[in-house]
């Protein structure tokens, strides 16, 4: 009997450090999306800098799709050098989320990431 809650406990605990690992993903809006063909061309446009997970959905027919990112709430967007330089480049980059005004050097001189806030949750 131990062991098996023992067992049990790894994995929960196993299961927890996966999940803390994830990326939070979203939706981003791309206006109406007729067929995967469409999506193909569609999605890795409205996604930006985001990563299209390859996934979409259609939420308002006729009207609105969203299309699914891999990207969590940090973007990267290439070396930020200075706060002057980031107000230009994380609006450039999250063109279709909002810009938290945050951002962080990852790698120095190579690689920066822009926080953003995802977008509301498509009606």
């Amino acid at each position: 009997m131990r062991i098996k809650t023992l067992v049990a406990g790894l994995f929960a605990i196993a299961g927890g450090v996966f999940l803390l690992g994830t990326a939070m993903a979203f939706d981003v809006g791309a206006g109406p999306i007729w067929n995967n063909a469409d999506a193909q061309s569609k999605c890795p446009a409205v996604c930006g800098s985001l990563r299209w997970n390859g996934q979409w959905t259609t939420t308002v027919p006729g009207q609105m799709s969203v299309c699914g990112t891999v990207e969590g709430l940090d973007v990267p967007v290439g070396p930020i050098w200075n706060n002057d330089d980031a107000q230009t480049k994380c609006p450039e980059q999250l063109r279709r989320v909002t810009w938290s005004g945050q951002w962080t050097t990852t790698v120095p001189g190579r690689m920066s990431v822009c926080g953003c806030t995802p977008p509301p949750p498509a009606s």
